[in-house]
């Protein structure tokens, strides 16, 4: 029997789980981002502190691994830019998706949302590449396009990949025909020689490379192509069906519904491909963008950075006429507004929230709807990814 790595590599932080198909999960790490930025409109970060973070995580999971590791997969927040040389090594930082360092947006005649997936919000890559244009158009001849998730595949196992959900929020695919478009990438005057090779998700990329082997990390661990983070946490949470809804609470609230086909998903909201490469259902998202920050900025200026702040957060909300509960009651609200008059049998909330007490209690009797809680909370896109990297071994 195997073990596996799943890593959630978040907006603010990094998540990471050990997990044995037959019991459970063995060990979890959490650890946060360090962003470099130089102005308060960028955020971005360090790619080689990234790669060590990563790989001191995998290490120490892997010493408390009981079996060996035969898979490791990244789900991942994506949609930010990485630029690197023919060797991988980066030229740039990691800029994040909440970068705001240029006001521009695609043009209508695009079809954003029709090629791929996603409307055209501003500060995903298409904003980030515009930017290297304007600024910097020589970073874009010959060098390596991606994001972090292929370089950490890159350089743990030589290989560079990209799986085509991941590449939705990278906005260069053609989201139908699995694909990258053409007309984007001769915009920006850059060739597919540049970016990654789209791959399915679950699809074997490499072995990892022998200088990474520790502890129960070795010759017999395969790195996996992933998958955008809230369809992994959907996987973990079993959500499969149109009548099923994951609500993922993070830097965003995402609410993730199973649709049986692409054109089903509202032309304001995002699209994953999530299991329809097996014939299964296309995703639908809609996201209440940001509010994960407001609720941490309430939190540290109400409590302080005390270790039971979360907890003094969600018991001040039990009364009902106090400032957290209030803060509950509007972000409920603006969850509820997104959700609209879709009724789902079942919603999975993970994330944060999923572990404090009011949130639940709130969150329910807003919607009126019965609400259950993950039991893997903020690690069930990490556990999805263990679980991708499963698929196709046990």
């Amino acid at each position: 029997m195997y073990n596996y790595l799943g890593f959630d590599l978040g907006t603010g932080a990094v998540k990471a789980v050990c997990w044995s198909p037959s019991r459970g999960l063995l060990a979890r790490l959490s650890e946060r981002l360090v962003f470099s930025s130089s102005t308060a409109s960028c955020y971005e970060y360090d790619a080689e502190a990234h790669f060590s973070l990563v790989l001191g995580m995998m290490r120490r999971l892997a010493e408390q691994a009981e079996a060996p590791i035969a898979g490791l997969a990244f789900a991942a927040a994506s949609g930010n830019t990485l630029i690197c040389d023919q060797q991988g090594r980066p030229l740039t930082a990691v800029i994040s998706w909440l970068d705001q360092r240029l006001p521009w947006q695609p043009p209508d005649d695009w079809q954003v949302r029709q090629v791929t997936g996603w409307p055209g919000i501003p500060s995903f890559p298409l904003m980030h590449l515009q930017w290297f244009k304007e600024n910097n158009p020589a970073l874009l001849q010959g060098s390596c396009i991606g994001m972090n998730n292929d370089f950490l595949q890159w350089r743990l196992c030589g290989r560079r990949v990209l799986d085509h959900s991941s590449a939705t929020p990278f906005y260069l695919q053609e989201q139908s025909q699995r694909r990258w478009h053409k007309p984007f990438l001769q915009y920006y005057g850059i060739s597919e020689e540049q970016l990654p090779q789209l791959l399915a998700p679950g699809s074997k990329i490499a072995v990892l490379k022998e200088e990474y082997w520790h502890a129960k990390l070795g010759q017999e661990c395969f790195l996996y192509a992933g998958s955008f983070d809230h369809p992994a946490a959907a996987r973990a949470s079993n959500i499969s069906k149109p009548d099923e809804m994951l609500l993922s609470c993070g830097t965003s609230w995402v609410g993730l519904y199973p649709v049986r086909r692409r054109q089903d998903v509202p032309m304001q909201e995002l699209c994953d491909p999530f299991q329809s490469a097996h014939g299964a259902c296309w995703a639908g998202m809609f996201s209440v963008s940001g509010i994960g920050l407001e609720i941490e900025d309430f939190i540290l200026q109400r409590y302080g950075k005390c270790a039971q702040r979360y907890e003094q957060f969600n018991q001040e909300a039990l009364s009902p006429d106090s400032a957290a509960a209030a803060l509950m009651q509007d972000v409920c609200r603006r969850f509820a507004d997104k959700l609209g008059a879709r009724r789902p049998r079942r919603i999975v909330m993970c994330g944060g929230p999923a572990e404090g007490k009011a949130w639940p209690i709130i969150l329910q009797k807003t919607l009126q709807l019965p609400i259950q809680t993950s039991p893997y909370q903020s690690y069930a896109g990490a556990l999805g990814a263990a679980m991708l990297a499963a698929a196709k071994t046990v």
